[in-house]
């Protein structure tokens, strides 16, 4: 663009009142603007989403999660770390964010392996529990899902469960026992409790549960002697 401009100085030296090279120069000045300020804006949101995942990243060492995240060699502990902020937004649920009382807000997966169904929580904060949502789901007096015809999806009587860290069986297989494939949770403690809680991996990005209605033949079947 700069040697247009150039190219036009030339023209105007010769013929300071050809209208073609006025308007040529005036539309590449103001091209070279809009790039300057392109450029500027994307200096300034590299730089505030830096700062974001900075943040981030603080927020979850601090809170010492089991986030899952394969190994590679050779690789440095900031690169280790940028690779684990692209691996929490890689999912197409959505990602983990911080609101502005620095809480962490999370996407949820609820799954109900009896009737291969789920629910996804956008935005399920780390204080609330999985009551404060389960509750709007299965109200006492509201409608149940269209698939619990038998409304056995009650608060009284359903139960939440994670799966826990394969790597686990390792520390179990050296001590001779069996590792539990599925950790039974207190569905009132909150989501910030539960992600503390060293068997469980948050894989993908996305805490995701098992919802069970206890008694039922998949309950029975999963926890069978439990």
């Amino acid at each position: 663009m700069q040697g247009v401009i150039e190219w036009c100085d030339k023209g105007l030296a010769i013929d300071k009142h050809n209208k073609s090279f006025i308007e040529m120069k005036i539309k590449s000045l103001k091209k070279i603007k809009e790039q300057e300020r392109d450029a500027r804006k994307a200096a300034a949101l590299e730089q505030k989403n830096s700062r974001k995942n900075a943040e981030l990243l603080e927020a979850l060492q601090e809170r010492n999660l089991n986030l899952y995240l394969p190994d590679e060699e050779d690789e440095g502990q900031h690169e280790r770390n940028m690779r684990l902020i692209e691996s929490l937004k890689c999912s197409s649920h959505g990602h983990v964010t911080m609101n502005e009382e620095g809480q962490l807000v999370w996407p949820v997966r609820l799954l109900y392996p009896e009737y291969a169904t789920s629910d996804l929580v956008q935005e399920f904060c780390e204080m609330n529990s999985l009551s404060d949502h389960l509750s709007y789901m299965f109200p006492p007096e509201g409608q149940s899902p269209e698939w619990d015809q038998d409304r056995v999806y009650t608060m009284d009587n359903i139960c939440v469960a994670v799966d826990c860290d394969v790597r686990l069986q390792q520390i179990y297989d050296n001590n001779d026992i069996s590792a539990p494939t599925r950790l039974l949770i207190n569905k009132d403690d909150s989501l910030l409790k539960i992600l503390q809680d060293n068997k469980v991996l948050i894989s993908a990005g996305v805490p995701t549960f098992e919802v069970y209605a206890k008694g039922s033949p998949a309950y029975n079947e999963v926890f069978r002697g439990s």
